[in-house]
């Protein structure tokens, strides 16, 4: 077991949490402060309302955290998807009663299953009924790529070894079991089945036993919430191998519709806060988890209808479980049109829960209520105007992030620096990338991040013309020295965003300066490309010199710049502005390199993320297989790939943080810390880099890179 918050130190360390605003940061470390995280197997457990750590669910979740709860570009974060609604028990309390018999088709989930995930849900629940009941219960988990973490919420009934076993190979990660009570006659009653409580423990055993996270899910009714009794409990449900315990709220819906005398009282729910903070104290006991932290209002709030959905067993589309209003049938109309119906009444997280605020206003009749009847209740009954939760209070303050003009001014700073401490070893990747390009003669090329001009120099002499744009207004200055020196006279210099200018020019839109008629000639006649045209992205109109437009190009190329540039727009736009036949040519650096000082650098950020003042979220591929990815999206064949390293040698952590701050490499992220957190930062950075482990004497400092030559077909 560990804290939640020493949990957040050592993900956060690692992207893509490293790239959360720091405010949002800090305040999934302060809610995971309130938590215990426990081991299973290789991976680490928070509760069963967060995907386990690492995988890519959780990833998932991190990636989302900027969207989440925007109804204008729609995210889920958890579906609890009822796969019958058909059960043999008959539970107290049950929230499905009423509803339809009849199962969705296996081919209706399919299609289903790929619109969940494309609308991003990291947290899926398969469920009923009882879902066990569908013999293709196997097929339908299956369904669900490891983007969603998937959970099976059950009575327990059916789940044999071998069952398990299968769902597990198809990409189930934890079984719930619903126990109310220690008491085995107690437990049997409120479920409405005899032998309830045996076959219960016996599932718990069995998904154990099967490699799966093995949970309780118990209604916390207000004997339930005894002290004495939940303590007791806890320590039965240790007992019976259950590694949490999920507590769930009473709700007015189901077979409770109208009864608001089961809604725990404020102080009641506040109780089951101080259970958790509690036993997240004990290292003995299971983790406790509830709706009651995760959705209060000082936390992540209630995303019924925004962030959560409900889709019960005949495909009725409600905003949450315990919310019987249905907005539509995924087996009579898309998803889209339902979640488009949805959203003009659920359009921001609320922080307080809407189950609650309906309890009372549904009416007696079927279950759910029908589109137009549930559009009537939330019209009436749910204000338009509401407070956000906190964590979305929170996210709408953080704007601030490292872009345009902070890279701008970051490479203003260092133009005169990057030969020496940049190019010094990253040159060879750039003419090994050239020289693998062959040397037939290029009609057009366009270079997106010229810097001070190296690629561009070697470029010139097998293209007829080259236009190469950078933001640096001192880089550039620095290209100019370097093609006149060379004698170049077919290169465009142009001071602007290269992604601005690629997009505007695949569209063929773009007025560009032809350098040419705008500087001065050298004694051979040389252009020497002193003139810089300026790009303003708003226009899209250059200095008022003789204008032409660009493109298509026969080559895009790119040399240690993309990544500051996102990749997949860029990717697209070079494949709309390339000719047919066209290439795309780049080294990128490959994300969390250099490794080792970016590790350092997220450690202290982890540890305090308030040092940050701003965002640093660059889009460094991952490995080959990511830029395969990304090629394959651009509709772009690769035809060269390879990857490599640039590797720096230097006799003291100074040199180290020297080369980091005038390379370019590590500038923007020294900028982004408070100015009065940099002096002591920069002191323990130096210390634990100076103290960490070396193969060799001295201090390396490796540059990853992956290389592409990509064509447009």
């Amino acid at each position: 077991m560990m804290r939640g918050d020493e949990f957040f130190v050592e993900a956060a360390q690692r992207p893509p949490f490293t790239k959360l605003h720091p405010k949002v940061a800090a305040f999934f470390k302060d809610y995971l402060s309130h938590e215990k995280v426990a081991r299973f197997g290789d991976r680490f457990v928070v509760n069963t309302n967060f995907p386990p750590y690492p995988s890519r669910a959780f990833d998932n979740l991190a990636e989302g955290f900027r969207s989440l709860g925007d109804a204008q570009q729609r995210r889920l974060y958890s579906v609890t998807l009822a796969v019958t609604n058909r059960c043999t028990y008959r539970c107290w309390h049950c929230y499905n009663a009423g509803r339809s018999q009849v199962d969705l088709s296996f081919d209706t989930l399919k299609g289903l299953a790929a619109e969940l995930q494309g609308l991003g849900a990291v947290m899926v629940t398969l469920t009923g009924g009882e879902p066990l009941l569908r013999n293709d219960l196997e097929q339908i988990a299956g369904l669900f790529d490891d983007r969603s973490c998937l959970i099976l919420g059950t009575t327990g009934a059916g789940l044999t070894a071998e069952r398990a076993r299968r769902l597990r190979e198809r990409g189930l990660f934890a079984v719930g079991v619903s126990l109310d009570s220690i008491d085995p006659q107690e437990h049997d009653r409120l479920r409405g089945r005899s032998g309830a409580f045996r076959t219960a423990l016996a599932a718990l055993k069995t998904a154990a036993e099967a490699g799966l996270y093995p949970y309780v899910v118990s209604v916390a009714t207000r004997d339930f919430l005894q002290a004495d009794h939940f303590r007791r409990f806890m320590r039965f449900a240790r007992e019976c191998g259950a590694r949490e315990v999920n507590l769930l709220e009473p709700s007015a819906a189901g077979k409770l519709a109208g009864r608001t005398d089961v809604l725990l009282s404020a102080a009641e729910s506040r109780l089951i806060l101080d259970y958790q903070k509690e036993v997240a104290g004990d290292e003995q006991l299971p983790i406790l988890s509830s709706y009651a932290y995760l959705e209060a209002g000082e936390t992540f709030g209630c995303g019924a209808g925004l962030t959560h959905l409900y889709v019960d067993g005949s495909g009725e589309v409600c905003p949450c479980q315990m919310v019987p209003l249905s907005f539509g049938n995924v087996g009579r109309e898309p998803l889209a049109a339902i979640l488009e119906r949805m959203g003009s009444h659920f359009r921001r997280p609320r922080a307080a829960c809407v189950g609650r605020l309906l309890a009372g206003q549904l009416p007696d009749g079927p279950c759910p209520t029908s589109p137009e009847t549930s559009a009537e209740i939330c019209g009436r009954c749910l204000p338009s105007a509401h407070p956000l939760p906190q964590f979305f209070e929170i996210r709408a303050e953080a704007q601030e992030e490292v872009g345009r003009d902070e890279l701008r001014a970051a490479y203003d700073r260092v133009h005169q620096d990057y030969d020496d401490f940049w190019l010094a070893e990253a040159a060879a990747p750039i003419e090994e990338l050239v020289q693998r390009l062959g040397s037939r003669k290029i009609k057009g090329v366009f270079e997106a991040g010229c810097g001070t001009g190296y690629a561009t120099a070697l470029l010139a002499p097998q293209a007829e013309s080259v236009l190469a744009v950078d933001l640096s207004e001192g880089m550039l200055a620095e290209a100019r020295r370097r093609l006149r020196a060379k004698g170049v006279d077919n290169v465009r210099l142009l001071a602007g965003d290269a992604l601005d200018v690629l997009t505007r020019t695949s569209h063929h839109s773009v007025p560009l300066l032809d350098v040419r008629q705008a500087v001065p000639r050298g004694p051979a006649g040389h252009c020497f490309c002193e003139a810089v045209a300026h790009c303003d992205p708003a226009s899209g109109v250059g200095e008022d010199f003789g204008l032409e437009r660009e493109g298509p190009f026969e080559l895009v190329f790119s040399s240690w710049v993309l990544g500051y540039i996102p990749l997949a727009p860029f990717f697209a736009a070079a494949g709309r502005s390339l000719a047919a036949g066209g290439r795309l040519a780049f080294v990128v650096h490959k994300e969390n390199s250099p490794r080792r000082p970016l590790e350092i650098f997220a450690e202290l950020v982890a540890q305090d993320p308030t040092v940050l003042r701003r965002r640093v979220a660059f889009d460094f591929p991952r490995d080959v297989q990511h830029v395969e990815a990304e090629m394959a999206a651009a509709g772009l064949r690769v035809d060269d790939l390879w990857q490599g390293a640039a590797v720096f040698r230097y006799d003291s952590p100074e040199e180290v943080l020297e080369h980091l701050l005038k390379s370019g490499a590590g500038t923007a992220f020294y900028d982004a810390i408070e100015p009065d957190r940099r002096q002591p930062l920069t002191e323990e950075f130096l210390r634990r880099l100076a103290e960490g482990p070396r193969s060799a004497p001295g201090y390396e400092v490796s540059h990853e890179y992956v290389a592409c030559i990509a064509a447009k077909p």
